[in-house]
């Protein structure tokens, strides 16, 4: 009697977790997105051509690498554009291991919006959703989803605080926003968007922007996310093929999350992009490239790691130190990099278990000071 009881309970339970959060069963199947590309898993390919690793270099810097070695580094990358690529790799790491993303690929996303704009693919960064997708999308403009200050909320769950939106992706758990969108991408919370007007224009870091960028950059190039990823900046970047989180049961990408690839192929990006393309074939405008690379950020603003068009900008700035200057950086949950250092024409790649000091990495690398 009391099995069955039990039984009936958990059957109730699973019922009513089916109805009001199917997402749970996803994640529990699936799991926490692994470091390191798995044995299983549903992965869209970026197609690339098989690339001979780099020759490992020990860095120069002892106190790089025991700062690599403290925070468990898996792969560190010095490209410092001397034609000479430095590499630095943790225990049961390679060159040719894909390791996870995480949030790197929001910045690739951000930069192809760049693009399809100087394309005409859009009529401008004002362009708004509905334009591009339909009426039933949110009426928000693509300057405000690259910014992250939609203040999208979901109806019937406003802030709990003026600092804190229930879309956040500081706000997840198996039963959030952020974990439906996870398992079931943005169409399962199309209905229940709304831009909370005493939210927008406050920076917000939602998920959700980039996964409707995607959207709207597909609609208007009739591809598929790792079909323009590879067309537009892996294939030019001379990357090596890697592999994009499917979401459960559909031939769509996790846009804001999950892309792995080998240290060195986000390396030969990173080159990319900070070089605007190649100097016959330009990525950006050069207007356009120089306010993505370094826009015109108030001090205080750029020392905060401001947050401008899905990329993070930030300044070294330590007296009598080598290297100094605004940087742009991607960034990726528990500290994945792409440094960007225009003024030492220095690319820069860090993977790990646990971050690293954003500042100390790059004083590291280029010496102590004098």
């Amino acid at each position: 009697m009391f099995a069955a009881a039990v039984a009936a309970s958990f059957g109730a339970a699973t019922l009513l977790l089916s109805a009001l959060a199917p997402q749970v069963f996803v994640l529990w199947r699936e799991g926490f997105p692994p470091p390191v590309l798995p044995d299983s898993g549903a992965f869209a390919l970026v197609e690339g051509e098989a690339q001979a690793p780099p020759v490992s270099l020990a860095l120069v810097q002892s106190s790089a690498a025991e700062r690599f070695a403290e925070a468990e580094g898996r792969a560190l990358i010095v490209d410092r554009g001397d034609g000479v690529i430095r590499g630095l790799y943790g225990p049961g790491v390679t060159a040719d291991t894909q390791l996870n993303s995480y949030s790197l690929v929001k910045s690739l996303v951000g930069v192809l919006v760049l693009r399809a704009v100087t394309e005409e693919r859009f009529a401008g960064l004002d362009t708004r959703l509905p334009d591009v997708l339909g009426p039933e999308w949110p009426d928000l403009a693509l300057n405000d989803l690259l910014n992250m200050t939609t203040g999208l909320v979901l109806y019937g769950e406003p802030p709990k605080d003026e600092k804190s939106a229930p879309m956040d992706d500081a706000r997840f758990s198996p039963f959030s926003p952020v974990a439906r969108l996870h398992a079931f991408g943005p169409e399962a919370l199309l209905f229940q968007m709304a831009s909370d007007p005493d939210l927008a224009g406050q920076f917000h870091y939602q998920s959700i922007n980039t996964a409707l960028l995607a959207r709207a950059l597909e609609a208007v190039y009739a591809q598929t996310l790792p079909e323009l990823l590879y067309d537009k900046i892996w294939q030019p970047a001379g990357a090596g093929p890697a592999h994009w989180r499917l979401l459960p049961g559909r031939n769509s990408v996790s846009a804001y999350c999950c892309l792995y690839a080998r240290a060195e192929d986000w390396q030969r990006v990173g080159r990319y992009l900070l070089d605007n393309g190649h100097p016959d074939a330009p990525f950006l405008p050069d207007a356009l490239w120089r306010s993505w690379l370094v826009p015109d950020l108030k001090p205080e603003s750029r020392r905060n790691g401001a947050y401008h068009w899905h990329m993070r900008h930030d300044v070294l700035d330590r007296p009598n130190a080598p290297v100094s200057g605004p940087f742009t950086y991607m960034a990726g949950h528990m500290g994945q990099r792409v440094y960007l250092l225009p003024d030492q024409d220095t690319v820069v790649v860090r993977f790990g278990a646990q971050p690293q000091l954003l500042h100390s990495t790059l004083y590291d690398l280029f010496g102590p000071s004098p």
